[in-house]
């Protein structure tokens, strides 16, 4: 009796993981489609955000990976790139897309993904709001684009591939401000390299 109440159990128990891993597994391939569409509108808002002066982005592959993009004007001239930048932080992988012209100057820089510590490493994607709702009523500034993060600006006008210096570590989070320079400023170098030798 107890032995037939057990083998009871585990098929009761069985026709439930079952159940629930084939409801998963159709979960995911009706919204792996829509993950993958949404993420590359990302990608593009963002290389418009970096690069805002080019027309359309062509991508740059080896293989089946986008090495960078080549940034192109209305003319089809290339007017800079764009590449994703990586490195491990304190706590995560941090992820950054940056724009260059065909100097190597950064127009910008956006950070798209990290999980670092909050309140200490999330301080590279901070923005400082100066203005106050009041400043707003009074007509004292202006409602337009949201301020950018702080950290991220600081890297406009700068040379990509000699960072080390010019840009502002942040105090209480150096090893994630270190990984977004080290990792724009290698990957750039790279990427500089396979431009001038047209690869």
């Amino acid at each position: 009796m107890l032995k037939s109440n057990y083998l009871k159990y585990a098929a009761t128990l069985a026709i439930i993981c079952l159940a629930a891993s084939g409801l998963l597994s159709v979960v995911f391939n009706l919204t792996q489609p829509k993950i993958i569409y949404q993420k590359m509108l990302e990608e593009q808002a963002s290389l418009k955000e970096v690069l805002p002066q080019a027309a359309n982005f062509e991508p740059v592959k080896e293989g089946e990976d986008i090495i960078y993009y080549n940034a192109k004007d209305a003319g089809g001239n290339i007017i800079g790139y764009a590449f994703k930048a990586s490195k491990k932080g304190y706590s995560s992988d941090i992820v950054t897309m940056v724009g260059v012209d065909t100097d190597g100057v950064i127009s910008h820089i956006k950070i798209l993904s990290q999980n670092e510590t909050p309140g200490l490493g999330t301080r590279i994607s901070e923005v400082i709001q100066k203005e106050t709702l009041w400043d707003i009523v009074l007509k004292k500034v202006k409602l337009g684009l949201p301020p950018a993060p702080w950290f991220q600006g600081q890297f406009d006008g700068k040379r990509a591939e000699a960072l080390k210096g010019s840009v502002n570590v942040i105090t209480g989070a150096t090893v994630s401000s270190r990984a977004v320079i080290d990792s724009i400023e290698n990957k750039a170098k790279e990427i500089m390299e396979k431009v001038k030798h047209g690869q």
